[in-house]
């Protein structure tokens, strides 16, 4: 306001003209200007640098997975937990107390136990996303951490509650970008999982994009849905080791029993862990590894796990049972009713 009324004050003097006055101004404008413009620049730099500041600080993080083993391994064999405890960091509570166990090559083993008792835990330390504080894991005799990290990760596919699909196609989510992918082996895994009919009547099919962040054509699929794309890619890997964590918790108990089961026989000879709430879904394995407060209760087949009558194993079965019948019951009831 200022420069105007000084140079405004030295026209109407006759010291400056008319043309003169208009370029200075134009001048005064255009550098106002300017300066608001850096300013906002200033902010938006320092905002973005504000959301930097997280990136720097996990990228500073030490990457120990390159500080481990080197030893090769193709395929997982056996693993023995020995004497494992571990708590969580800036935690005091152990969730697993001196734990041991073996599982056998082939074998279909169930998790099982009430919430908080260690179950996916014990997942956790097998993928090396924690490190015991104690004892020892072995996978075909040798510590876990003698291994290469890529090596070692590659025979394993796991599934977990907290499972990723990412908004590239649905061929892309499953084959993970595989250089030797076809479509032939994606198409038969997704009739595997009961999802191939669903995708071919997609329009573009299996290239359909999931989400719809760059497509607005894109598919938004249910819970269930996608859970069932993710268990496609477990599948697609064709890992030594299969893993699921209660990935088909949003699924009703018969769709995830029969999506257990199927799994079951899709994995063949290779060896799986699973993990669920629900008891049904653990009959079909080899043996049963019931854990209660970090503590190994029982591990056995469920045919023997039910001879103990007084055993958690059982109780849990016998209790979801008559709950899902009670359940049964009422559907029934429902529909009964709402037909008269």
């Amino acid at each position: 306001v200022l420069a105007y009324g000084y140079v405004g004050a030295r026209t109407l003097g006759g010291e400056i003209s008319i043309g003169d006055l208009t370029m200075y101004v134009s001048a005064a404008v255009g550098f106002s200007s300017a300066v608001i413009a850096l300013g906002d620049a200033i902010i938006d730099i320092l905002q973005v640098l504000g959301y930097l500041e997280p990136f720097v600080e996990l990228m500073e993080i030490p990457v120990l997975t390159q500080c481990e083993g080197n030893e090769k391994i193709n395929e997982i064999e056996s693993i023995v937990f020995s004497n494992v405890s571990f708590r969580y960091p800036k935690t005091d509570k152990l969730i697993l107390d001196d734990i041991s166990f073996t599982i056998e090559k082939n074998k279909k083993i169930s998790i099982v136990g009430l919430n908080g008792a260690g179950k996916s835990t014990i997942v956790k330390l097998i993928c090396r996303l924690y490190k015991p504080d104690s004892g020892n894991i072995f996978i075909n005799g040798k510590d876990i951490y003698d291994y290469s990290y890529e090596d070692y990760m590659s025979c394993i596919s796991a599934v977990f509650q907290d499972y990723k699909l990412f908004n590239f196609s649905i061929y892309e989510n499953i084959s993970c970008k595989d250089i030797d992918a076809n479509d032939d082996k994606v198409a038969d895994i997704l009739d595997m999982v009961d999802m191939k009919k669903k995708v071919e009547s997609l329009p573009n099919g299996m290239n359909s994009l999931f989400g719809k962040e760059y497509d607005e054509e894109g598919v938004e699929f249910s819970i269930g849905q996608s859970q069932k794309i993710a268990i496609a890619r477990a599948l697609y890997k064709d890992s030594s080791l299969v893993i699921l964590d209660e990935p088909t918790s949003a699924l009703d108990p018969i769709a995830e029993a029969e999506i257990y089961e199927n799994f079951n026989n899709l994995v063949g000879d290779k060896t799986a862990i699973y993990i669920s709430h629900r008891m049904s879904s653990s009959v079909f394995c080899d043996k049963i590894l019931v854990i209660n407060e970090g503590h190994i209760e029982d591990f056995d087949t469920h045919r023997n796990l039910m001879k103990k009558k007084n055993s958690l194993y059982c109780k849990l079965f016998t209790s979801q049972a008559e709950n899902y019948r009670y359940e049964k019951v009422m559907k029934s009831y429902v529909s009964l009713d709402n037909g008269m």
